[in-house]
């Protein structure tokens, strides 16, 4: 046994090696892991890879949003200097689809275009300026035809379809449980109203951007700003006509995406170009086309009816949800499932009717977008919490706490809440810090033209993909001299993935967190860890790391006890240090590892999680059938000048449930980003489309909230924790955002004594709304 010293005594820890009273790491601040790079400009995007003979590719869109194409002429553009290849649909060697789910949509149109984002050529050239005299040499010839551009009407059996050979109703569907007239027949009150969500741009810094090349055994090597590496992978290769074995998909730094970059953009065409020339081939959209073609937030129209008793307590809900997703399917169908399921919102609902319609237009692709339908549904949901408070004439605070969901109850959707005390805990907290009780010591009339309000939204969010495939794997090492290597191939774009996944492995094998280094997502030397979607990577990739590291942890323990004599049971790790029920020991982490490495005891792991969907049951004898759940409420207080509609937003509360908040910047950088997005949700973001045409394709017309249409915002995170979350933690990324825009619409409806139902609360809509007008 080596001799050991002891010095100053720590608090002591649990068997995971943290300390029981607080942890070193988690939930503490802490320097973002690639914060310095990008601050400093030295991280990497795209964009910034260069390569010696690198071409230039370009894509040649629709002019029409609805036309077929009579003839297409690209020899003129194939002779010009400088072009390398000019690609139409009959040049794709594997399928002519994008794969995300269903391949309805081609990756280069061959007789007909559906919408403006529709590509119908590929080129690259030596330079920018060959590229585009590349794409003003190809003759196209449109004959236009009539579009649809009205989801309502495209639904009419008689509506000519959209895509020849398929149904304008791309899905429909419906969650149903109880006696919904049943239900009915026993409310005291009934509201019944229509809410209206518009076209949404993600608005990502960096735009779509990929860069292609062949290495010298024929692998093709594509860096691409995506959210979802392995899967691009499978798309690539079945485009190119070769097996996944021989692409290579890299994730850099990536410029932000909000579920934009979910689906695959330029990747396949970059590869595709470069496969064609042999060359390297980088593919960049300006701003213009990033906004023409990527797919968007779905604008819903969602009719809602719902009945509660005399109490308060819901008696029934029907809720029918229409959705234009453009004339593609890639994620709208999974998008509208997932909303029809929120859409019976944090309440218990006995009775429920709740169906959403995916439609197919001649408008711009509509897909993920952060929240995947919940926020619109949000809104809908609490608007009508506080039709029924009003009619009721109870507080609309005391009403949500009423209905609010609790652990065991079943929801429309199926299944049952596994955890769900944090649904009125952040209703409570948002109230205290709001000071909703006593709101009514502000004026509620400063001015003869200026009307101040109150309002309160509650969100549910089902982290996750759903009980289909939902897991990721990470590889993790620990070199002989202490530091530490984590292969991911989950993408941080900016959220902070990368961060948590470092600062689980360090609190969990006690290593310094300064010595732990992530490399992100390579399809070569990463396994599979999912798209980076549905708030789900620090929950399934932090469980992932846990299973991983919990190996590397044990060896070191045995190390440990070997070395001191010491039973485990008494040992704990914490930030390069050994401790014995508390006590510092004098073996540096360095030598630790040294010695586990010589005694032949694994310091390499590799760690899978796969969501969990236990069979258990609560006292009630119900299924836990739902994923993990998050759950956040808002309170907005804002000013209206009813002489001129504009509202000012003056405060915002949000409060949300985190779990266990494992990177404290990255959550709270989640929680006050979201709580922006939404803000530009309820009052200033609507992509403007006229007949297919999207009207203001610029950052310059399409208007995102700055620093300083951000008001006082309050904002506090709980940890209630989610009993299968790593160390408790939930993802959060997205529903931080779904409560915003609904508090904010009945803060302003609460103001002027008009229900609004339709965002962005514009000052003509809000003027219209006081004068008893019709806006649209």
């Amino acid at each position: 046994m080596q001799s050991v010293a002891r010095r100053k005594k720590v608090p002591p820890l649990d068997t995971m090696g943290r300390a029981v009273t607080e942890s070193e790491f988690i939930g503490k601040p802490a320097l973002p892991i690639r914060a310095t790079n990008i601050v400093t400009g030295r991280a990497r995007y795209t964009a910034d890879i260069r390569m010696p003979g690198m071409l230039i590719g370009r894509l040649l869109y629709s002019r029409h949003p609805r036309a077929l194409i009579t003839d297409l002429d690209v020899t003129d553009s194939r002779s010009l200097p400088g072009v390398r290849a000019v690609m139409t649909h009959k040049d794709i060697p594997g399928e002519n689809s994008y794969l995300y789910a269903v391949p309805d949509q081609p990756l280069l149109v061959s007789d007909r275009v559906n919408y403006l984002g529709d590509a119908i050529v590929a080129v690259a050239a030596d330079d920018e300026d060959s590229a585009e005299a590349a794409l003003a040499a190809v003759k196209v010839t449109y004959e236009p035809l009539p579009g649809l551009f009205d989801p309502v009407e495209a639904m009419k059996p008689e509506a000519p379809q959209v895509l020849p050979g398929h149904s304008n109703i791309i899905a429909h569907r419906i969650y149903d449980v109880g006696d919904i007239e049943l239900g009915f027949s026993r409310a005291a009150v009934v509201v019944e109203n229509v809410y209206y969500t518009p076209l949404v741009e993600h608005a990502f810094l960096e735009t779509e951007a990929a860069m292609a090349y062949l290495e010298p055994d024929g692998t093709i090597v594509v860096y691409a700003s995506t959210q979802a590496p392995h899967r691009d992978r499978a798309q690539i290769a079945r485009a190119l006509g070769v097996p996944e074995s021989e692409v290579r998909v890299i994730a850099p730094y990536v410029g932000g995406a909000f579920g934009g970059k979910d689906e695959a953009h330029v990747q396949i065409h970059a590869a595709l170009l470069a496969q064609a020339t042999g060359r390297p081939v980088r593919l960049l959209r300006t701003r213009e086309e990033s906004i023409l073609t990527h797919v968007k937030r779905h604008p819903l129209i969602v009719r809602y009816r719902s009945g509660a008793d005399g109490n308060g307590k819901l008696t029934a809900v029907q809720a029918v949800a229409i959705g234009d997703t453009g004339p593609y399917t890639n994620a709208g169908h999974f998008v509208m499932s997932f909303a029809a399921a929120m859409s019976s919102g944090p309440y218990y609902v006995p009775n429920a009717r709740l169906e959403a319609y995916t439609v197919r237009t001649n408008n711009p692709i509509c897909g993920a977008m952060r929240g995947f339908g919940a926020p619109q549904v949000t809104l809908a949901y609490e608007a009508q919490m506080d039709a029924l408070a009003k009619a009721l004439n109870i507080d609309p605070l005391e009403i949500r706490l009423v209905n609010g969901l609790e652990t065991g109850q079943a929801v429309p959707a199926g299944g049952a809440i596994r955890e769900a005390r944090a649904m009125k805990a952040t209703l409570r907290e948002a109230a205290s810090l709001s000071g909703w009780e006593t709101r009514g010591k502000l004026k509620r009339q400063p001015a003869p033209n200026l009307r101040r309000g109150w309002g309160i939204a509650s969100a549910w969010f089902v982290i996750g993909l759903g009980r289909g495939t939902d897991n990721a794997g990470v590889l993790l090492e620990v070199a002989p001299d202490g530091s530490v290597v984590v292969r991911t191939g989950a993408v941080d774009m900016g959220q902070g993935a990368h961060s948590a996944l470092a600062i689980l492995v360090a609190d969990t094998i006690g290593a310094p967190l300064s010595s732990v280094r992530v490399i992100g997502p390579d399809t070569d030397s990463t396994v599979d860890a999912g798209p980076t979607c549905a708030s789900r990577q620090t929950y399934v990739s932090g469980n992932a790391v846990l299973n991983a590291a919990k190996v590397v942890r044990k060896s070191l323990l045995e190390t440990a006890a070997a070395e001191t004599g010491l039973p485990i049971r008494i040992l704990s790790l914490q930030n390069g240090h050994l401790l014995a029920n508390g006590e510092l020991l004098s073996i540096p982490w360095a030598d630790l590892v040294c010695k586990s490495k010589n005694a032949n005891r694994p310091l390499q792991a590799d760690g899978f999680y796969a969501m969990e969907f236990p069979q258990e049951h609560s006292e009630k004898g119900q299924y836990f059938g739902v994923g993990p759940s998050s759950f956040g409420s808002q309170v907005a207080q804002v000013l209206v000048d009813i002489e001129t509609g504009e509202v000012t937003l003056e405060r915002l509360v949000a409060v949300l449930n985190a779990g266990r908040v494992i990177s404290k910047g990255g959550a709270s950088g989640q929680l006050v980003g979201g709580c922006v997005m939404g803000i530009g949700y309820a009052l200033t973001e609507e992509l403007l489309v006229d007949c297919g045409c999207t009207m203001n394709r610029s950052l310059e017309s399409y208007l995102i909230p700055t620093a300083v249409d951000v008001p006082e915002l309050v904002t506090n995170l709980l940890e209630i924790p989610e009993p299968y979350g790593p160390l408790g933690a939930v993802g959060i990324g997205e529903p931080v955002m779904s409560p915003t825009a609904a508090a904010i619409m009945n803060a302003v409806s609460d103001a002027i004594g008009v229900r609004m139902n339709r965002i962005p609360m514009t000052a003509e809509r809000v003027l219209a709304a006081v004068e008893g007008r019709s806006a649209s």
